[in-house]
């Protein structure tokens, strides 16, 4: 029975249904219709716990008006649980017994059979006997807490799932936008590929159309005179003026020779050109040996780990700065017997081997093992050669000044082969290949640059009115193929001048203080790099498609030295620059290998 005016100390026992509905004890009635209310009150007589609506009707209600009621200050601090009778379960080893008994050894419940076979010697009691004081028992507590925790735990689960499933979407959603992204940047520069080229078609037309309108023009000029000399002869035949007929034939005769010699002028006029289009073959392997836009890469996600969303790539833009890191230096000096090496021409050819050329008394193309550290092969020619450009991934072009020709090679089981030589009558120096067109620096009588075929023959020759270049040295394609780069040096000039196809200067770099510009290469982002051949900390300059300085940073001791020759592996992200320690006018024995990233 309860003590007037004292009370129990409440003990920290909860009983709920959700994180919402944490309370101490809660209302019976309610609950049997499935509401948890927090209980206000408390009926002695129906050992029941009342909420503060059912408190007040237990009081007006006939059949429990005279019970004996306790206010909150008042009422039992354990919770109270309706009265029924209880059931025990079936044995699932002895169906016709009932789970009364449990065994504190082995920590189970069991039927009376069970006890009988297995538990005879065990510590084992009655459950009504035990049960008693369940509601007091600590053990229920903490059960009733891991019940809690372990709702808490998959709420939790269950929250993260959803936060995942959206994480999932969003990531798909973001791999689509990218995917799509990517196209519209190819369909952007295949537009612009397509613009340049039917450009080209529509300039070839023009002039083909001028040529023809003028020789139009010349031939009508001349049978409006013969029409005009005919009637002027008819008209004195009619008229038997024989004087002035012997006079007028006479000087016909001579004008008839004149346009005779014009009409075979005429005649010896070749306008029509038949104009075909060959596909870039670089993007017809491409296509044929890609059937995708690119692949998916998944990262395994630990559960509960944010899943990355894809973003579409940025376009590539000079804004990006350029970061070269110094990870390696070669000395290519041979132990031989040779000469010093003179490396004016670097070509990477695989991601691992480059193409050199040695300008000095070895006269010699080496072909060099970045991974073995070594040269694999060379071949020595009669005269210097100058510089380099690949074809293939197996044949590649030389110039040799000295003989004004270009040297057709190729590897064969890592062999460097000659299989052909072109005679340009010129001093060749820079070389680029593009679109099945090589194109040719040559620096003497005057400065000139050429755009020719595969078989040598001369498409076109860039040389302006003897003022364009002085000492045009190294050139290059963009990777557009819209735009030829030239670096030009000389005593009044030290520039890189941007072309287009037809000669005309588009854009004109110059670096500051004059410094003279040597190699040139392409790189990622829509920017060259081009070497100035001096000594400081800014001898390599990062230069936009528009001619316009763009970031550069470099990571690790350069030393003293001036870089020459510059070629960049877009696969590998690897630069390999040729230079001297000793001074610009010595030769260029050593190659730095820098790391490239963009930030």
């Amino acid at each position: 029975m309860e003590v007037p005016g004292k009370q129990k100390p409440k003990k920290t026992f909860s009983v709920s249904r959700g994180s919402a509905e944490d309370f101490l004890l809660f209302c019976i009635p309610c609950d049997r219709d499935g509401a948890r209310v927090p209980a206000k009150g408390y009926c002695s007589t129906c050992k029941e716990h009342l909420c503060d609506t059912c408190y007040k009707h237990h009081k007006k209600q006939t059949p429990s008006r005279h019970h004996i009621l306790l206010d909150q200050d008042s009422m039992p601090t354990t919770p109270s649980v309706p009265i029924v009778k209880d059931e025990f379960d079936s044995c699932d080893d002895h169906e016709d017994e009932k789970l009364k008994f449990y065994c504190k050894v082995h920590d189970i419940v069991v039927c009376s059979v069970c006890v009988t076979l297995n538990h005879r010697l065990c510590n084992v009691e009655y459950i009504p006997k035990l049960s008693k004081h369940i509601l007091d028992s600590g053990e229920l507590n903490e059960i009733m807490a891991e019940i809690k925790a372990l709702e808490d735990s998959y709420k939790s689960h269950i929250k993260r799932v959803k936060d995942e499933m959206n994480a999932i979407s969003q990531n798909h959603d973001g791999v689509i936008k990218a995917i799509h992204h990517f196209r519209k940047e190819i369909n952007t520069r295949l537009e612009e590929m397509e613009k340049y080229v039917v450009k080209e078609a529509d300039n070839i037309l023009l002039k083909q159309q001028t040529k023809l309108n003028d020789l139009s023009t010349g031939v009508h000029e001349i049978t409006d005179k013969l029409t005009v000399k005919r009637n002027q002869l008819d008209n004195l035949i009619e008229r038997k003026c024989l004087d002035k007929l012997f006079v007028e034939m006479k000087e016909t005769k001579k004008r008839v020779e004149e346009m005779r010699m014009k009409q075979k002028q005429y005649s010896r006029v070749d306008v029509f050109q038949t104009v075909s289009f060959v596909k870039n073959s670089d993007i017809v392997d491409m296509l044929e040996r890609h059937n995708q836009l690119g692949k998916l890469v998944t990262k395994k996600a630990s559960m509960g780990e944010n899943v990355p969303v894809m973003k579409p790539t940025s376009t590539p833009s000079e804004d990006k700065t350029l970061n070269l890191e110094v990870f390696e230096d070669i000395d290519l000096n041979s132990s031989s017997g040779e000469s010093k090496c003179n490396i004016t021409g670097i070509e990477v050819i695989k991601p691992d081997k480059i193409v050199i050329c040695d300008r000095s008394n070895n006269t010699n193309v080496k072909f060099y093992d970045t991974v073995q550290k070594k040269i694999v092969s060379e071949i020595k020619l009669d005269n210097s050669p100058f510089d380099v450009a690949a074809i293939t991934d197996d044949k590649f072009v030389v110039t040799v000044p000295n003989e004004g020709s270009i040297h057709f090679m190729s590897l064969r089981n890592q062999h460097i082969v000659s299989e052909r030589k072109v005679n340009i009558n010129e001093r060749c120096y820079g070389i680029a290949y593009s679109q099945d067109k090589l194109v040719v620096s040559c620096n003497y009588d005057p400065g000139k640059v050429l755009v020719l075929d595969l078989q040598g023959k001369i498409l076109q020759s860039f040389c302006g009115d003897n003022s364009l270049f002085c000492l045009p040295q190294y050139v290059t394609v963009n990777t557009a193929g819209t735009s030829i780069y030239v670096s030009d040096c000389g005593s009044t000039v030290n520039a890189v001048k941007q072309l287009d196809w037809q000669g005309n200067v588009l854009n004109t770099y110059q670096p500051a203080q004059g410094a003279p510009t040597r190699g040139i290469c392409i790189l990622d982002h829509g920017t060259f790099l081009v070497c100035l051949d001096q000594d400081s900390d800014d001898n390599l300059q990062r230069v936009s498609d528009s001619c316009k300085q763009c970031k550069i940073t470099i990571i690790g001791k350069l030393g003293k030295w001036y870089p020459e020759a510059v070629a960049y592996c877009k696969k590998s992200r690897r630069l390999y620059v040729s230079y001297s320690e000793t001074g610009r006018l010595r030769s260029k024995h050593r190659i730095k290998i820098f790391k490239v990233d963009w930030c």
